[in-house]
């Protein structure tokens, strides 16, 4: 068996990228890969697996070396986590100034992992050629107030491109963010050639129109780096996490909750002497980022109630609604 990784696939076939540089097409070897099971779809871009050859050009999968880490939304069809980008050392959530307008909750949501797991994050305004007003430059003051890392681009200009690259040299990185925010227009950016699909925005509904239907990993020029292009998202949808934990995934939630009265049964809603209460109303946590906060609790809880009746499990359409 030889190791090799993933760079795109669905289903049954996938582009695995060997070691000697070579990309072959392989298919799964059996019904099951080991060390993937319980998830919607086997692989991810990026993900390691063993393969062994088979006809010229083509071999066959049998094992997933295990993630060190995994960007992962809850696939509502198949009531199952959905792998799509995997073993990024960087997650990058690429969102837009305007056209599409900027939605913070959807950065809330894909903040939720890698503040859990630990992985460095980034959220790269895109498109501030046309403008950031001050509703914009306020919440993205409170992310770095938070901790997270920020940048400021612009994939038409090149403004942050230079930045970005040297930001990300070296390692491989995860490009999230909704339709038409430009993650395919920053990628070919940062390299001539790339030549990624990039989309237009629908100026009527304010929306983008998906053209990365499946994650992609290139590898830039220099062989070191490694980007991974993922589809557009209108929503995301998270499920899995234990709404207990909930708020270790938000860093100024988990800052002060040792505080509250209740300690580690506070789940900092209505509970008598919550301190991430107290900090929401005297300012030091945004009323916004506590927002996503208890609608994400509500989605985790009411999930958690359905699960637990007989019948049919509550159904939610992966285009419900935008997150806001």
């Amino acid at each position: 068996m030889s190791l090799g990784t993933v760079l795109s696939g669905a289903n049954n076939s996938f582009s695995v990228l060997a070691e000697d540089g070579s990309v072959v097409r392989c298919a799964l070897k059996g019904k099951k890969l080991k060390g993937a099971e319980g998830f919607y779809n086997p692989l991810a871009a990026g993900d390691v697996v063993e393969w062994e050859p088979a006809s010229a050009g083509t071999g066959m999968i049998g094992s997933l070396i295990p993630r060190k880490s995994l960007f992962w939304r809850f696939n509502e069809k198949g009531k199952a986590i959905q792998a799509i980008a995997a073993n990024m050392d960087v997650l990058v959530c690429v969102t837009s100034a305007a056209l599409p307008p900027f939605r913070p909750r959807f950065i809330d949501r894909v903040s939720l992992e890698p503040s859990s797991d630990g992985v460095p994050f980034i959220i790269a305004l895109n498109k501030t050629d046309l403008g950031v007003d001050e509703d914009v430059a306020e919440r993205m003051e409170d992310y770095r107030r938070v901790g997270f890392e920020t940048m400021e681009m612009s994939a038409d200009s090149g403004t942050g491109v230079e930045a970005l690259r040297e930001r990300i040299a070296g390692k491989t990185s995860a490009f999230v963010g909704q339709s038409g925010v430009g993650k395919s227009s920053i990628l070919n950016a940062l390299e001539a050639g790339l030549g990624l699909k990039v989309g237009e925005v629908c100026e009527k509904f304010e929306r983008g129109r998906h053209t990365t239907v499946a994650a992609i990993l290139s590898v830039l020029s220099d062989g070191a780096t490694r980007v991974i292009d993922t589809p557009g998202f209108r929503r995301l949808a998270v499920r899995g996490i234990d709404p207990a934990t909930l708020g270790a995934c938000f860093p100024e939630i988990k800052k002060v909750s040792a505080r509250c009265a209740l300690g580690a049964r506070c789940m900092h809603l209505d509970e008598p002497g919550c301190a991430v209460v107290d900090a929401v109303e005297s300012g030091a946590i945004h009323e916004d980022r506590y927002e996503s906060y208890a609608r994400v609790l509500a989605e985790l809880e009411d999930t958690r109630a359905y699960a637990k009746k007989v019948g049919k499990p509550r159904r939610y359409e992966e285009d419900e609604y935008e997150d806001a």
